[in-house]
């Protein structure tokens, strides 16, 4: 059984907002360099990973680059992730439930 991966302080949240009005978020541990998204790059690829098993991938996602509006990081930390209020999310507790259950990595193809 693979250990559990520890969160960084900060963290970095993806945000993916495609053409027709869709977003998609993912949290990494690295921010999104924008000099890495040349005019030839088509693809990028999405890999999540969970924080309990990292050693096994739990979602994969191709973008197609052309059917983004746009594609940025932003930090944030654990506190603030802990206290953000989720609508249509109710919890007992307050900590360990807000914290993300998934790591991306971002690839360029």
């Amino acid at each position: 059984m693979s250990e559990s991966f520890q969160l960084p302080d900060p963290l970095f949240r993806l945000t993916v907002r495609f053409s027709n009005g869709e977003t998609v978020q993912h949290m990494m541990t690295d921010p999104l360099d924008s000099r890495t998204i040349t005019p030839e790059i088509k693809y990028a690829v999405v890999s999540s990973y969970s924080c309990q098993n990292p050693s096994l991938g739990s979602e994969v996602a191709m973008i197609n680059l052309r059917d983004v509006s746009y594609i940025k990081t932003e930090r944030v930390t654990l506190d603030q992730l802990a206290g953000e209020h989720r609508i249509g999310i109710r919890s007992a507790g307050v900590g360990d439930d807000r914290l993300p259950k998934h790591i991306a990595q971002i690839k360029f193809v």
